[in-house]
């Protein structure tokens, strides 16, 4: 089923049939929990599948909210400990309720596919929870989600009303394109093909700093590194240079994934800037050419 049907045809239900989730089915909607996006590229999502009716029974005594008569339920968690390690308080606090939620509609939209029905909860009693599933008391339940087979007489369907929508700015009316509107012209969002400008650097620098306060650790130095490439924009005279900003455009991104390399990169990345510095503080330094059709100097 195409992603935009099942986007259109997904809503939460109330009321489910009696006939269980098989075990296949759960494994795909795990799977798709996991396809979601972690901040950080960390593991700290944790999900506890619940199928068993005795279990079941004790999850919807514990949590008034949950009104659904659903066969199954996903508990979407964090590792409160592990994200603080990793992102800081706002990774902990902010970043881990997002990832949740991105979590649970990619199992919601799964469901759609599958046939099956869903309902997020989210007014639980945390402590119930963690006694009833086990849960150790640094890991939180984020989102319960119902899964179950449709009632043959579902719940009245919610009213869907309009995205209150603006456009470049709060309080600025938007208007969706009709068929036959002309494209929207665009202006580059940095100064031309020269690079930046110092304004443009020195303002992204100004606010890297002061978000460094609140993001998990690891964006600082993904933050000043792309500070550097920055900077390095218009820098073709300088072979050197030049070589250096394509290396970090091209590795950059892996602090998401591999911080130990990332850490590795740094160190040869380091290495190079210092061997260079000798170089340019020799008496007889001249400046490199850059490479010619991609070799390297």
């Amino acid at each position: 089923m195409d992603v935009t049907e099942s986007i259109r045809r997904r809503r939460f239900h109330r009321s489910f049939t009696d006939e269980p989730v098989d075990e296949e089915a759960l494994a795909q909607l795990v799977w798709a929990a996991g396809r979601a996006p972690m901040g950080g590229n960390e593991l700290v999502r944790r999900i506890v599948v619940v199928a068993d009716p005795a279990v079941m029974r004790t999850v919807r005594q514990v949590t008034p909210s949950f009104l659904a008569n659903a066969p199954a339920v996903l508990v979407i968690c964090t590792d409160l400990e592990r994200a603080e390690a990793s992102m800081g308080i706002q990774g902990r606090d902010v970043l881990s309720l997002v990832d949740a939620g991105a979590a649970a509609e990619n199992v919601a939209l799964a469901a759609v596919a599958l046939g099956l029905a869903t309902c997020f909860v989210r007014s639980s009693n945390d402590v119930a929870l963690q006694e009833v599933l086990g849960l150790p008391s640094g890991v939180r339940p984020d989102i319960l989600i119902a899964v179950g087979h449709p009632a043959a007489t579902p719940s009245p369907a919610m009213k869907n009303p309009p995205a209150v929508v603006y456009r470049d700015r709060f309080g600025s009316a938007w208007s969706p394109p009709t068929a036959s509107s002309e494209p929207r012209k665009t202006v580059p969002v940095r100064g031309g093909t020269d690079g930046p400008t110092p304004f443009e650097t020195a303002l992204y620098l100004v606010a890297s700093a002061r978000d460094c306060l609140d993001e998990p650790l690891i964006y600082g130095p993904f933050r000043m590194i792309e500070g550097v490439s920055r900077m390095l924009e218009g820098q073709a005279s300088d072979g050197f240079l030049t070589e250096m900003k394509a290396a970090i455009d091209r590795e950059k991104y892996s602090v998401m994934a591999d911080r130990a390399s990332f850490a590795r990169w740094l160190d040869d990345l380091l290495r190079d800037f210092a061997a260079e510095a000798g170089r340019r503080n020799a008496p007889a330094f001249k400046p490199a050419a850059p490479a010619i059709d991609g070799e390297k100097r």
